[in-house]
């Protein structure tokens, strides 16, 4: 039997949990032709939850969605690739039809190639110089607007848009958004929460209030703990509710730790998942998590971790109260200095004065192990 749950990848329709009211939102600015910005942590489901919106508009409105990663890429001519590739995608149709779009209605100058791979699935292309870099940039800018009054429906996607700033970008980019107003919407995404921040309120910044700002808050434990039982119970097996609070405890509602935890449980259970199941499946996952979070761990300072350690210890509250201070032999001025690091390296956020590990798999690794 398939196993109910799933992580690692996009989440489509059964594996989908919660976030109605995120959905109807991005589907309503999109219609309005509402630029959004989509802000939340690694593994936090940004991707799915954008991708399921658009699908449902994709369905009953037409929408073509143009979607780029942007974390892959290195310059302006790997941009001008994705990029026309992406919206040349979007059109799903014969080759030689898109081909001919670009020719005749966009009027690209650079000769369009089309090539194939194994499966049959079309890669397109431009051909052209390093001289005309900016010009070929300029026109595949243009290409979402020409599209869109050519009678089609369309979302640009940039994900991990904190790039765009190394890519020199971020100025050209805002100026073609503005200038296309409401006839293309635009969605941003990005991982790195204080680049993101910094670009879109900074007021010397390009993107500064230029779009509705969407950011993320975790699924609700009851929505989780239905979505889990329900897994469990239509294929045959039980969980114990101690379990699913076990869970929930570990992940804080992060959708893929969520994800992951349950699929393990579910894999290691014959009839009924109990909290003996749960410590092997955590254990398991702790285990494959290991080298990326002593990665992380090895690139902080000795003054970041006994400041991440506090924060932990603290559960993110009265940080500087003096008890605290005196337990882990810290100065008020030299927390303030780590817990800043510590929120622009993205290892934490604040919350109404709470402080907490971005990551909450991370913290639980941290308070866990035993780390000097």
């Amino acid at each position: 039997m398939q196993n109910p749950f799933y992580y690692g990848g996009v989440v489509y329709d059964e594996h989908f949990c919660d976030r109605t009211t995120e959905i109807e939102t991005i589907k309503n600015d999109v219609e309005a032709g509402m630029n959004l910005l989509i802000y939340a942590p690694r593994r936090f489901g940004k991707t799915s939850l954008v991708m399921k919106a658009l699908g449902e508009l994709e369905k009953k409105e037409g929408f073509h969605t143009v979607f780029v990663d942007l974390m892959p890429i290195t310059d302006k001519r790997e941009f001008i690739d994705a990029y026309f590739h992406a919206i040349a995608a979007s059109l799903r149709g014969p080759a030689e039809k898109i081909v001919a779009f670009f020719k005749q209605v966009a009027k690209i100058r650079p000769n369009v190639t089309v090539s194939f791979d194994a499966a049959g699935n079309p890669r397109y292309a431009l051909s052209f110089s390093s001289r005309d870099i900016q010009a070929t940039l300029d026109e595949v800018l243009e290409t979402p607007l020409l599209y869109a009054r050519s009678g089609k429906r369309i979302v640009v996607v940039f994900d991990e848009f904190q790039q765009i700033v190394q890519l020199g970008l971020e100025a050209k980019l805002r100026s073609v958004v503005q200038r296309h107003g409401s006839e293309v919407s635009y969605l941003f995404m990005g991982s790195k929460q204080s680049l993101m921040r910094e670009i879109f309120t900074d007021k010397n910044r390009a993107f500064y209030k230029s779009v509705k700002h969407l950011p993320l808050g975790p699924i609700g434990e009851e929505e989780w703990r239905a979505y889990i039982r329900d897994g469990f119970e239509r294929t045959g097996k039980n969980v114990d509710d101690e379990v699913i609070a076990a869970i929930l405890s570990v992940s804080a509602g992060f959708p893929y730790y969520t994800q992951q935890l349950a699929y393990e449980i579910w894999e290691m259970t014959p009839k009924n998942a109990d909290m003996e199941i749960f410590a092997k499946a955590l254990r398991l996952v702790l285990e494959r998590e290991e080298d990326l979070f002593r990665q992380e761990w090895e690139r902080l300072t000795l003054t970041q971790r006994k400041a991440l350690k506090l924060i932990i210890a603290a559960e993110g509250k009265e940080i500087y109260a003096a008890h605290h201070l005196e337990a882990f032999s810290i100065t008020s001025s030299t927390l303030q200095k780590a817990v800043k690091a510590l929120l622009k390296k993205d290892i934490i956020d604040e919350t109404a004065g709470t402080y907490r590990p971005q990551d909450p798999l991370f913290g639980y690794w941290i308070a866990h192990q035993g780390n000097s």
